[in-house]
């Protein structure tokens, strides 16, 4: 597959620096320098907004703050905000085959998220953005974004993927990840939800190419 040379930077120089790394070392620290045993949260996030800061924001990107490592559902936000999302519902891949032509497939680079909750609430809530008042809240209806991390190869059914958040909460580490698909039910093996379910759905992908990075 030929790559841009945006994704050909994430792939070969940037997510190496960090990927593998075990938290309190120097290249995790770039992922997450504030996260210490039992902080209650894992570092998922981290790597994705790394990887955005190594590329540069225009003025547009910096607005949606997706280099900060900020909230996971802010990351789908950053996409929508900036036309670069891509919303994994069955709608959109229905409505891509009765054109002729085949659903949007990640590619090598992108930033892909997971959620879970009913597949009903992932079909009509995932692709809107969240609210940021909570007096707003009652009008998100989506599923749950519970991981994000980037795509190193999405061909077949077989992926792998560059991943931070992994290990627990007394040692986070950055790791690449084999997953498998399953395009029937468009769940991905490998993070397990809340309640120890082994898989989540595919929610959606930022395209690279698309968002306002600098280079």
């Amino acid at each position: 597959m030929d790559l841009s040379p945006r994704r050909r930077r994430i792939l070969d120089r940037i997510v190496p620096s960090v990927v593998p790394s075990v938290s309190g070392t120097a290249a995790f620290r770039k992922i997450d320098a504030r996260w210490a045993p039992n902080a209650g949260y894992t570092t998922c996030g981290g790597l994705p907004a790394y990887v955005a800061g190594m590329l540069g924001l225009t003025a547009e990107g910096a607005a949606t703050r997706i280099n900060t490592g900020g909230g996971l559902a802010g990351m789908r936000n950053a996409g929508i905000a900036t036309g670069s999302w891509v919303h994994n519902g069955a709608g959109e891949r229905r409505r891509a085959i009765m054109a002729g032509g085949q659903p949007a497939r990640l590619k090598p680079g992108d930033f892909y998220l997971l959620c879970s909750g009913s597949a009903e609430r992932h079909e009509t809530g995932c692709n809107c953005i969240a609210p940021v008042k909570p007096e707003e809240a009652n009008k998100y209806k989506g599923a749950t974004i519970e991981h994000v991390g980037i795509i190193v190869s999405a061909a077949g059914n077989l992926w792998r993927t560059a991943d931070a958040g992994q290990g627990n909460q007394q040692v986070q580490l950055a790791l690449y990840i084999w997953r498998q698909f399953n395009p029937a039910t468009q769940q991905i093996a490998g993070e397990s939800d809340r309640f120890g379910k082994p898989m989540r759905r595919l929610c959606g992908w930022i395209d690279v190419d698309r968002f306002p990075f600098l280079t």
